[in-house]
């Protein structure tokens, strides 16, 4: 009852296709933002990565093993942007199904501030707390034989970062349901999270690969920095773009 006391009597309430329409141009968006970051900044940071990978197969006899390359770099660079757009357009979509579900639980007097909340809150469990338990790594990090624990750890992550958010939201919920004050809700929301957050971090296997000595520390942080950068373009985008594409739509007056 709270929520829906917390809306602008003139919004009106758009109807899914209208809400997915615009959160998907806003994914467009979004991917093109992020690909381009890809390139700018991304792609700077793995080069050196990819060169220390190139030498030690120098060193190794098996540089003239292999035939040429079938897509030159600068292809790959395009086709990573290509793939970002089409990720941020996939992204785009689930991310208004959920919304579309969810939208008249979420605080928030305007859409703009719900899509953003919602968007910061698929950033924290998607992006950020992967990239605190299980950071990525550049290419010449990382065992091949290790792939598959890997992806089970950074699946549990996502599994827990889910199921985390869904126990915060029952907490968020039955505070209110009981008349809690803003403040206090917030600071218990806050507690959980810290509690959750520290029970993954403890609990959840570490990555099993180790850093070679001949990877200086900077090529790794370079890249796991831009990537976990790109990945917050892309939900900033998703949440800007998204939220102002249907802030307008709600608060338009309706047609008589």
């Amino acid at each position: 009852m709270t929520a829906v006391l917390d809306r602008p009597d003139t919004e009106r309430v758009p109807r899914f296709g209208q809400l997915f329409g615009r959160i998907v141009l806003a994914g467009v968006i979004a991917g093109a933002l992020a690909g381009a970051f890809s390139l700018l900044v991304t792609g700077r940071a793995i080069a050196p990565a990819l060169e220390l990978e190139e030498a030690r197969a120098a060193a190794e006899g098996a540089g003239h093993e292999h035939g040429e390359e079938l897509f030159t770099r600068s292809e790959q660079m395009f086709g990573g942007f290509l793939g970002t757009v089409l990720a941020g357009v996939v992204l785009a979509v689930l991310f208004a199904a959920v919304y579309g579900a969810v939208r008249h639980r979420l605080p928030g007097r305007t859409d703009f501030a719900r899509v953003m909340l919602l968007a910061a809150v698929g950033f924290g469990v998607l992006a950020l707390l992967p990239a605190l338990k299980i950071p990525a790594n550049p290419p010449a990090v990382g065992d091949p034989a290790t792939v598959d624990t890997r992806t089970a750890i950074y699946g549990g992550t996502l599994l827990c970062g889910v199921v985390g958010v869904m126990l915060v939201a029952a907490l968020v919920s039955w505070l209110r349901s009981r008349g809690t004050g803003i403040p206090t809700t917030a600071v218990a929301a806050t507690l959980a999270i810290g509690v959750l957050l520290a029970m993954v971090l403890v609990f959840v296997p570490d990555n099993p690969d180790t850093i070679a000595a001949d990877v200086p520390a900077a090529v790794v942080w370079d890249f796991r920095l831009a990537s976990l950068g790109q990945l917050a373009v892309l939900w900033a985008g998703i949440g800007l773009a998204g939220g102002w594409l249907l802030d307008r739509f709600t608060r338009r007056p309706a047609a008589s």
